[in-house]
């Protein structure tokens, strides 16, 4: 695995997801009060999701720079469009780059 694109992968990655899961998480707390008579603020509502788009967004990069650091195209990087899914496939796919160092990347 080429380490640079690891090291882009896992400072993208992580808190692209994090940040669309814990979106997720609170428009599912958001929905919850509405049922309860409660409604939420819309305002409140876009911001999250918003979030929940930047968080994907990070993902999908995150998850290009993943594909990459294994040998494949930064396309499959549109995996993060499955979210967690997406990173298990890339996460099984056979590493390309075996006994490769960043010094044979161009």
């Amino acid at each position: 695995m080429i380490a640079k694109y690891n090291r882009k992968s896992l400072a993208l990655g992580i808190p692209g997801l994090l940040l669309q899961l814990g979106c997720i998480f609170a428009l599912n707390l958001i929905a919850a009060k509405v049922n309860s008579g409660a409604a939420p603020p819309d305002s409140l509502a876009l911001l999250f999701a918003v979030g929940f788009l930047v968080g994907a967004l990070l993902l999908f990069i995150g998850l290009g720079f993943y594909a990459k650091a294994k040998g494949y195209s930064a396309v499959l990087g549109l995996l993060g469009l499955l979210s967690c899914i997406g990173l298990i496939i890339l996460a099984v796919l056979p590493d390309k780059t075996k006994g490769q160092t960043d010094d044979h990347v161009a």
